[in-house]
């Protein structure tokens, strides 16, 4: 099930796109539910709820690059929701670069299917990846784990160590053995005894990176470019 919100002041475009992204829902067979607003200051009380909100660049009382700064800033490290930007005017494009992860419709390109028929397969396959989970064996019990709650895994002795927001868990395994599972997650081994969620980056230096989680761990010198990489492609547009 995805979440989706259209702000837009105009009701005939609201109900066009409504129509052409519920078109696109049922032909890639992608439950989904789509609420409906005239301002911004209305989805900014909500805004948690969506995964992926299309908005207006240019609205009276707020505008859409106001709307998604104002939830960028809300949301801290949460992934979602998402936005695709709306406008008859590329000039404003350039300013709504800053609110990543982005996209950007055309109004006069809103009836060709093809771009938000990809946009929704896009969204869909993230929703479905945030919801994997992973059954670990720590402390002789077993638990299941969210794979996108894992920010880093770290290698010591006989042991990796998985780290979570609020937890750290000990299992007898090898890091390969994980970063073999988790690639196709966002994942990727930054240094011998380290892996690290794409999305759990912070900042990146040079022979380190720093966490959402606040902590710090370190990055192989040949490894640099390939994080740096890896870690631009996660926020590249839906429809990119």
């Amino acid at each position: 099930m995805i979440n989706i919100a259209i702000v837009d002041d105009e009701p005939i475009f609201i109900y066009t796109l409504n129509n052409i992204i519920d078109n696109c829902c049922n032909s890639l067979g992608v439950k989904h539910l789509i609420d409906k607003f005239s301002n911004g200051y209305s989805v900014l009380e909500n805004y948690n709820k969506y995964h992926l909100i299309f908005l207006d660049i240019e609205m009276p009382l707020i505008d859409g690059i106001t709307i998604a700064k104002k939830i960028n800033e809300l949301k801290f490290e949460s992934e979602f929701p998402y936005f695709i930007f709306v406008t008859s005017h590329d000039e404003l494009v350039f300013e709504a670069l800053n609110s990543i992860p982005y996209s950007f419709i055309r109004k006069s390109d809103v009836n060709n299917e093809i771009v938000l028929r990809n946009c929704i397969a896009k969204l869909s396959k993230i929703v479905e990846d945030k919801s994997k989970t992973i059954k670990l064996r720590t402390n002789r019990q077993d638990i299941i784990l969210k794979i996108s709650d894992i920010i880093f895994i770290e290698k010591l002795k006989n042991y990796s160590y998985i780290h979570t927001a609020s937890e750290k868990y000990s299992v007898k395994s090898s890091l390969k053995d994980y970063e073999i599972v988790l690639s196709k997650y966002g994942f990727i081994r930054c240094h011998e005894g380290y892996i690290v969620n794409l999305h759990g980056i912070c900042k990146i230096y040079d022979k380190s990176i720093l966490l959402n989680n606040n902590e710090t761990v370190p990055i192989s010198r040949n490894k640099v470019n390939i994080i740096k990489e890896a870690f631009m492609k996660r926020t590249v547009c839906l429809n990119g």
